[in-house]
């Protein structure tokens, strides 16, 4: 398996490992007060759902995506019900445009109407960047919330690849 593709990979190890870890919370710690960038869970696991949303519909060729009514998280099961099936779309279309050739060009148009091309590769290394800083975020907010923290570090996505 080449290098991106074990990155997108990890992407989705490492959501999935949070996924369980948040799967026992209770729906009022949701929107418990937690800090950070985001006041709750449910905030900041909205704003995951929705950029990852986002960045997938721009390797589509969707320059600017508006985000689903239904789009909503609730808390774990309506999260569940959203991001599992946006996973597995994100590593289709990522195994996609990586065998189309990591090197072509992706098109979008940021929030603040900035448009820009960059490279499949670069902007498969924003989604996963941008997805390890919230899951640092989240397993935060599981401490706070008296969860059971996982680790999500990539040696550890690397050492049972490697099993």
């Amino acid at each position: 398996m080449d290098q991106l593709t074990l990155y997108l990979a990890y992407h989705e190890w490492a959501h999935e490992r949070l996924l369980a870890a948040v799967a026992g919370l209770p729906l009022k710690d949701w929107e418990k007060p937690t800090g950070g960038s985001f006041p709750t869970l449910r905030a900041l696991y909205q704003h995951v759902l929705e950029a990852d949303y986002r960045w997938l519909q721009r390797w589509k060729g969707v320059p600017i995506a508006e985000i689903p009514a239904h789009f909503v998280v609730e808390g774990y099961e309506s999260l569940e019900r959203l991001f599992r099936p946006q996973l597995k779309e994100i590593q289709a279309e990522g195994k996609r445009s990586l065998a189309e050739g990591a090197d072509r060009n992706v098109y979008f148009i940021t929030a603040k109407g900035l448009h820009v091309n960059q490279p499949f590769w670069q902007t498969l290394y924003q989604v996963v960047n941008h997805g390890t800083y919230h899951r640092g975020q989240v397993v935060d907010a599981l401490r706070m919330l008296g969860g059971q923290p996982v680790g999500t570090d990539i040696f550890l996505f690397f050492s049972q690849a490697n099993k």
